[in-house]
């Protein structure tokens, strides 16, 4: 039924688009695919930081390889910001004899509003009600369900329902995410992407690190078996 409703009404269930957009990206060109991760969001809000690193770990193991939290080593109040802080950090993540290490930090983000259009929509009527067809064979008319039931389907036409336009305000995110060797703490790549937030953080992360993961995959920086 629902898949029904959806076609009758023109375009008003189509798929919603994507928030998460990768613009550009690097690779070193001695870069080598990897099969163990530690996963590092920069973040100073703790439920966005616990959000993403859950979901790009989850996301990781999906494609059959280790990945690990820094909420589960470094812990949600040790700092990760000066040149010291993040050179302890290394030293502490080069201890657990991870290949690569994966960083994901805010640039900045910008406000935008943008008015989204009401939508015309058109349903035929008496679906499934009608007298059906006349069967010159029997001489009577023929039970039919659907838009077969030409007769009343003809005499009662369709409806057309509106909805009315509203402004929708987003917050754009551009990030930046980048892979080091553990092992000298080598960048080998680095991918900036823009990501749509609409209020549903859960929702949000889950977008970001489906792309996240997904763009790593098609560099070859994970190591498929």
């Amino acid at each position: 039924m629902a898949m029904g409703v959806c076609m009758l009404i023109l375009g008003s269930c189509a798929a919603p688009r994507p928030t998460t957009t990768f613009t550009g990206s690097w690779k070193d060109p001695e870069a080598k695919s990897y099969q163990t991760f530690f996963v590092v969001v920069m973040n100073k809000k703790h439920q966005v930081r616990s959000a993403l690193e859950a979901e790009v770990s989850r996301l990781l193991k999906k494609e059959h390889v280790k990945a690990a939290k820094s909420l589960d080593v470094l812990g949600k109040d040790e700092k990760i910001e000066t040149a010291e802080e993040k050179k302890a950090a290394v030293a502490k993540i080069q201890s657990l004899t991870y290949d690569a290490i994966v960083t994901i930090k805010l640039l900045k983000s910008t406000e935008e509003k943008r008015f989204v259009p009401g939508v015309s929509s058109y349903s035929p009527a008496n679906v499934g009600v009608g007298s059906g067809y006349y069967n010159p064979a029997t001489g009577a008319n023929q039970a039919s369900g659907g838009h077969s039931a030409f007769g009343m389907y003809y005499m009662d036409g369709g409806d057309v329902y509106n909805s009315s336009g509203y402004y929708e305000t987003t917050k754009v995110y551009f990030i930046e995410s980048n892979v080091y060797e553990a092992n000298g703490a080598k960048l080998v790549w680095s991918g900036q992407s823009e990501a749509i937030y609409a209020g549903d953080l859960n929702a949000a992360s889950r977008d970001f690190s489906t792309a996240l993961v997904q763009t790593m995959k098609q560099a070859g920086l994970i190591r498929l078996h």
